[in-house]
């Protein structure tokens, strides 16, 4: 009887658990979208900001998408690798890698999760205030869109999904955020190397399919390590302010003739600070 309330409360902790981490991501994902909506009445914003992609690229001497997409698309089996690989390296693999640190490696996942959502919400502030079209809507530049999205109109609970959003690319941002923590988490040499990988190729992928400059992909991965570093920072504070709260206790335990708990190691700066207060 112990053994199974046991089972039903950790089975009941689990389900709270996802459906708490759901309703966090339908919801903010849901306002990302309405706030990325925004830019939809901007389409002439969009293609004078693209016109400045365009111009920073040629005089950096980064403009390549056309000549990537001739030489890779043009090969059948390139061109469909890079299609799926941008469809399909996406949302689906960030999906199931989020659920499966979700039950196996919660800590991880929270890393990823929260790291995730804030460089959303920076990448946010560029899509309402500098909304960039793709390549494959500037036609001077003669880039195919391969995977067809022109003919695509989708939406997400009624908010129509914004085409203007090319700067910065958050399918290559992501994509180095979950090969960070992949490879912090995953120890066989063969899936780090592929986690490795996976932001180089989606670069190769949303630049190949015309759905990005490669400014687009260079400024995805700045969000994306801005992102990573602030939620980094956060942790390291609260690691602090927690060592610092239990040498303060075990100080004062100590006072009073009693042995103190179990004391976490006080970093060198905080144990430097403790000793200017005595």
């Amino acid at each position: 009887m112990r053994n199974t309330t046991g089972e039903r409360s950790l089975v009941a902790g689990e389900l709270r658990f996802a459906t708490s981490q759901l309703v966090v991501w339908a919801g903010l994902y849901g306002l990302y979208l309405m706030v990325r909506s925004l830019a939809l009445a901007n389409a002439s914003s969009a293609f004078a900001h693209a016109a400045q992609v365009i111009g920073i690229e040629r005089a950096a001497g980064l403009l390549v998408e056309v000549r990537l997409q001739h030489a890779l698309a043009s090969v059948e089996e390139l061109r469909v690798f890079f299609n799926l690989y941008y469809m399909l390296g996406f949302g689906p693999l960030l999906g199931l890698t989020l659920v499966f640190l979700g039950l196996r490696h919660r800590g991880a996942y929270r890393e990823l999760r929260t790291a995730m959502l804030t460089s959303l919400a920076l990448a946010s502030a560029f899509y309402v205030f500098y909304p960039t079209a793709p390549p494959r809507l500037v036609d001077e530049l003669g880039i195919v869109d391969t995977v067809g999205l022109d003919q695509v109109r989708g939406s997400f609970a009624g908010i129509d999904f914004n085409p203007y959003a090319a700067m910065p690319s958050m399918h290559v941002g992501w994509s180095l955020l979950l090969a960070v923590v992949g490879i912090r988490v995953f120890k066989r040499r063969s899936l780090r190397f592929l986690l490795a990988l996976h932001p180089v190729l989606m670069t190769l992928a949303v630049t190949t399919t015309g759905n990005h400059f490669l400014v687009d992909a260079l400024a995805g991965v700045a969000v994306a390590l801005l992102g990573y570093a602030l939620v980094s920072c956060r942790s390291l504070q609260l690691l602090a302010s927690f060592r610092l709260l239990t040498a303060f206790a075990a100080r004062a335990c100590a006072a009073r003739g009693r042995p103190a708990r179990r004391q976490q190691p006080v970093p060198p700066g905080i144990a430097a600070q403790l000793e200017g207060d005595r």
